[in-house]
C-alpha cells in the first residue's frame, strides 16, 4: 500500500516538473521568436508595424524602412511586395469593445465541433 502511494506521489512530481519545465521552454522560445522579442533586439533600420497571418504558412506585414512603408506578402518560400504605402494612409484598427467582437466564441466553436461529430 505504502509503496504504490510512493509511486504516485513520484509520478504526480514528475509531471508537474515536465509541465513546468515546458513552461519556462515555451516563455524563453516566444519571446525570443515573437516580434517584440529577438525581432526588435537586433534591429536598427527595419520595424515590422504589424503582421497578420491569413493561412497556415502565410502572412501579410507591414514594413517600415527609413520612413518609408511597404506591405509584404510572406510565405514559407518566399516574401512579395504587395504594395507601398504612405505613413498618413494607415488606419490603426479599433480592438473590440464590451465583447461585441463578430468573430465566434470559442464556446460556440467547440459546440459546433460536437455537432457534427453526432
Amino acid at each position: 500500500m505504502l509503496q504504490s502511494v510512493i509511486t504516485a506521489i513520484g509520478t504526480l512530481l514528475i509531471i508537474v516538473v515536465i509541465l513546468f519545465l515546458t513552461y519556462i521552454c515555451t516563455r524563453y522560445i516566444g519571446n525570443k521568436m515573437s516580434l517584440g522579442g529577438y525581432a526588435r533586439q537586433s534591429a536598427r533600420y527595419i520595424s515590422i508595424i504589424d503582421r497578420v497571418m491569413v493561412g497556415q504558412e502565410s502572412s501579410v506585414a507591414l514594413v517600415k524602412v527609413s520612413g518609408r512603408v511597404f506591405l509584404l506578402g510572406i510565405t514559407g518560400d518566399n516574401v512579395n511586395l504587395l504594395t507601398e504605402l504612405m505613413e498618413d494612409e494607415l488606419m490603426e484598427i479599433p480592438a473590440p469593445v464590451n465583447g461585441n467582437y463578430t468573430g465566434a466564441a470559442f464556446k460556440d466553436v467547440i459546440e459546433r465541433l460536437k455537432d457534427r461529430k453526432k
